[in-house]
């Protein structure tokens, strides 16, 4: 049940992503999944994070149209990266979960603009990336707590609504 959830919220934030966000160009558009991976990395063990994990770096990588895995290696360094940090840094903190999200937008957004830039055809200038990647860090730090604080609510309904059937369930002598 907790992969189908974190499947789902992946799958509609990969959608949201690429269908809405793209009229605001590219310096508001930032990877969405960064949040997720992110929260999967305070809240949730590795058996259950990977497998997402590795199916949204997948779908992401077939989406972007760019080096295919760049993503799914971001979002496994991000997710090593949050899981580290957490052993030193209180996990709850309100202060520390919005850093979070901006030091892995900003990871993101630095480890795809390189990817572009290192297989351009062309050499871009740093001048052209910066007002990009800085947009984005902006955009993510702002955005980024709210999504991460809506997968944590979502989290508990789930939990509930989990917690509920299995009541239910007990209730009528069907376990």
């Amino acid at each position: 049940m907790i992969y189908v959830y974190h499947l789902a919220v992946c799958l509609f934030l990969i959608l949201f992503q690429t269908t809405l966000l793209t009229v605001f160009g590219p310096t508001c558009l930032y990877d969405l999944l960064v949040p997720l991976v992110v929260y999967l990395g305070v809240y949730r063990l590795p058996r259950e994070a990977l497998p997402v994990l590795i199916l949204a770096g997948l779908a992401m990588d077939g989406i972007s149209g760019g080096v295919f895995g760049v993503h799914l290696s971001a979002y496994l360094w991000m997710y090593v990266g949050v899981r580290w940090a957490i052993q030193f840094l209180h996990a709850g903190n309100a202060i520390l979960l919005p850093m979070m999200v901006a030091i892995a937008v900003t990871f993101k957004s630095i480890v795809v603009a390189f990817s572009a830039v290192v297989v351009a055809s062309a050499p871009w200038p740093v001048e052209a990336v910066f007002p990009v990647v800085s947009g984005q860090i902006l955009w993510g730090a702002l955005t980024g707590p709210l999504i991460l604080m809506a997968l944590i609510r979502g989290q508990k309904a789930v939990d509930q609504a989990i917690k509920t059937f299995g009541a239910e369930k007990d209730s009528l002598g069907t376990s």
